[in-house]
């Protein structure tokens, strides 16, 4: 939607000019949120459509650890048998990628300038092995996104095997850890009283 869009509707269905400043200024903050919405609504629509793979956004903890050798041959190899990326690329709703870096990688080396995305969310959760004790972080599967509180406990794989954690925070992801997160396995809601 753009403001000549508006005016023109006005002009055919009200025939009236809007070309004040006032009008103006209403038409340009009216299109720009109407987009906005718009766009979200789209974007929460899960429907999958091409952007410029220009536009999308790589998180630093992304840019800053490469891929395995293996996995990225492996996906080299599925691009070179059926011309199709492997892997989907997920952006969230500012446009960061938070998942399919391979593939975005490899429409990159191949000179892809759209590649198909979808939009999702990733969330993680700070958790700790002890009441008061220090604050770790893993990421919840996408079947856990908007069902875990403070206080769950949660089982999350731990370099010493699989543990579990009372979630002291839940937080969208905002790709600032220093290092790739581990996946949380599954939650058991804690007892609320009074519920």
């Amino acid at each position: 939607m753009t403001v000549a869009m508006l005016k023109a509707w006005q002009k055919r269905d009200y025939n009236r000019e809007m070309e004040s400043e006032v009008d103006n200024m209403f038409l340009e903050v009216f299109t720009e949120y109407s987009n906005d919405a718009y766009q979200q609504g789209v974007k929460a629509s899960g429907r999958v459509f091409d952007i410029p793979t220009d536009a999308i956004k790589i998180y630093p903890c992304f840019a800053a650890h490469s891929p395995k050798a293996e996995k990225m041959e492996q996906k080299e190899q599925y691009f070179t048998e059926t011309g199709l990326l492997q892997s989907q690329i997920i952006l969230d709703s500012r446009g960061n990628l938070i998942d399919g870096y391979t593939s975005y990688l490899l429409a990159r080396a191949h000179g892809i300038q759209c590649v198909p995305i979808r939009y999702g969310r990733r969330q993680i959760v700070r958790a700790s092995h002890k009441l008061g004790g220090k604050l770790y972080t893993w990421e919840l599967p996408g079947i856990l996104i908007d069902r875990v509180s403070a206080g769950d406990m949660a089982i999350v794989r731990t370099e010493r095997g699989i543990k579990a954690v009372t979630v002291a925070a839940v937080e969208e992801y905002a790709g600032n850890e220093l290092e790739p997160l581990r996946m949380a396995i599954r939650v058991k809601r804690a007892v609320r009283h009074g519920k």
